[in-house]
């Protein structure tokens, strides 16, 4: 991917944050910069109805893990109800599933993966 929303994409939540505080400063109303300057709104503001919008990012599928017991009981106890909330195999395994947005990175970035999957036995087991 290329481009600007990758570049912008890629740049990290301080960049993002910066950004938005930037454009909200810019254009509200006691900034004058833009306000009381006709020339530089009129090439840096488009209307509305002279602009085709774009899909930024195309996401394909993606998956995601229980990050905790707690986690993964109260998106159990929503499919399959309080009784049988937790299954077994997520104290042994991790279990991936179709995730969320905040999972989803640019392609290229490194993704610390689990090596392998252990489980613990206490004595007696």
């Amino acid at each position: 991917s290329s481009g600007i929303n990758a570049e912008y994409g890629g740049a990290g939540r301080p960049v993002w944050t910066e950004f938005r505080k930037t454009l909200q400063r810019i254009l509200g109303k006691d900034d004058a910069s833009l306000r009381d300057n006709a020339g530089l709104r009129a090439s840096a503001l488009i209307p509305a109805t002279d602009v085709t919008m774009h899909l930024p990012a195309r996401i394909g599928d993606y998956t995601d893990f229980y990050s905790s017991r707690n986690h993964a009981t109260n998106v159990g106890t929503m499919f399959r109800g309080k009784d049988n909330a937790l299954q077994p195999n997520w104290l042994h395994l991790p279990v991936g599933y179709h995730g969320r947005s905040s999972s989803v990175v640019l392609s290229g970035t490194p993704i610390k993966r689990p090596l392998e999957v252990r489980k613990f036995l206490k004595d007696g087991d």
